[in-house]
């Protein structure tokens, strides 16, 4: 599979999206880990990846229900529920909008699976150029900056 453009604008996102140390960071503060509701607002509102399709300010529900919509999953249970994004749902995650967006995803039950020839997402992000550690990295830094707070 042939890398596109899509992985540069990602990576170029997330490391422009925020400070690269936050305030909690520099005060020894662990900085708060991102939950699927956090990821979810993140990806379909502040990627620039679907500006056409998700206003800046949807409503979490919105968010939810396009990446579901888009194929990228976002389970209610773990959503409501407040459960942890790890760093391998991030993985999962942005790969899943790397297939959609190079037109290479299939689809089962509406979701985008991870292809046949690749062992696990972390393995498709590095084998394609997709950044998800830095993208992960970013997540939380955004959130230890205070991006909640500018919602």
């Amino acid at each position: 599979m042939k890398n596109t453009w899509h992985v540069l604008f990602v990576f170029a996102f997330f490391l422009s999206s925020v400070q690269v140390a936050s305030a909690a960071e520099k005060d020894g503060v662990v900085p708060p880990v991102p939950t699927y509701a956090d990821a979810a607002l993140i990806l379909a509102r502040n990627t620039g990846f679907f500006d056409r399709y998700v206003e800046k300010n949807a409503s979490l529900n919105d968010c939810v229900a396009f990446l579901n919509g888009i194929g990228v999953r976002f389970g209610l249970m773990e959503v409501v529920n407040g459960k942890e994004f790890t760093l391998h749902d991030c993985a999962r995650s942005m790969g899943q909008i790397e297939l959609i967006l190079s037109g290479e995803a299939e689809y089962v039950a509406g979701k985008v699976l991870l292809p046949k020839d690749v062992d696990s997402w972390e393995s498709f992000c590095i084998m394609n150029g997709v950044d998800f550690i830095a993208g992960y990295e970013t997540m939380v830094q955004a959130l230890g900056a205070g991006w909640h707070d500018a919602e």
